[in-house]
């Protein structure tokens, strides 16, 4: 295999179950099974960040995953998400974010995640379909640099994905409401 280790090629094909969890996210029509699919790639993130030696991204990924799971358990009790628990999110990420401080794109996993805990905090899943266009596009610059390789595809399909979300859920759909809107009032 050259100069490919083990790690690298176990890292890729866990990446590539991360990719594939993740992609599903932006197409959730509810929360909770957002939150549930973004706990399981935040795992499997972790263990591909971990195989690289990342370990800016292992932090994000386990504090992300807990996180996850924290706001999961609001949500499937209908309970609104208090602000106090983000604000404790993102101190921990900035704690481990100096923690793991190697360059300036070791950042990249810390500010990443707090823009994604701030579109699963709120409840309008259009912005997190939006903050996920943008996250998209910025760990392909990180995971390019630390040679998460199947990552950098994934984060294409991932920007992809969550482009074809928002004109699925976000633009389509609000044309047909709208239409419908129009259509009842013509009808009464």
């Amino acid at each position: 295999m050259g100069n490919l280790t083990m790690d690298l090629v176990i890292a890729q094909v866990v990446g590539i179950s991360a990719m594939i969890t993740f992609a599903i996210v932006p197409h959730q029509k509810t929360r909770g099974r957002s939150l549930a699919f973004q706990l399981l790639s935040s795992i499997l993130y972790a263990m591909q960040y971990l195989l690289l030696g990342a370990f800016s991204a292992v932090a994000s990924n386990i504090i992300g995953a807990i996180k996850n799971y924290v706001f999961y358990i609001y949500v499937k009790k209908n309970k609104d998400i208090p602000i106090s628990i983000l604000v404790i999110y993102i101190l921990i990420l900035l704690i481990s974010g100096i923690l793991t401080y190697t360059n300036m794109l070791s950042i990249f996993p810390i500010v990443l995640s707090i823009m994604y805990a701030y579109g699963a905090w709120q409840s309008n899943l259009r912005i997190y379909r939006i903050i996920s266009v943008f996250g998209a596009a910025l760990w392909i610059i990180y995971n390019f640099s630390v040679g998460a390789y199947i990552g950098v595809i994934g984060n294409v399909m991932q920007f992809i994905s969550a482009i074809i979300a928002i004109v699925r859920l976000d633009i389509i759909k609000k044309e047909e409401t709208e239409e419908q809107v129009q259509e009842k009032k013509v009808t009464e």
